[in-house]
């Protein structure tokens, strides 16, 4: 199974244009037959960055897949 820096830095690789990174989480998540679950916890700690350092979601996914 791949991390979630991983997954994220994929899903960053991936995006499209006016994509969120929410959606293309998901489709890279999807791809690897990965469940709902798996996208909530992503989120949580992709959420939690965003909220502590008071930047976007696709902000905090930069960091997080950097980190």
């Amino acid at each position: 199974m791949r991390s979630e820096k991983d997954l994220i830095a994929e899903a960053l690789g991936d995006i499209q244009k006016d994509e969120t990174i929410e959606r293309a989480l998901g489709r890279i998540l999807r791809r690897y037959g990965q469940k709902y679950e798996e996208y909530l916890r992503i989120m949580d700690i992709v959420r939690e960055v965003a909220h502590r350092e008071k930047v976007t979601n696709l902000e905090a996914a930069r960091i997080v897949a950097q980190a």
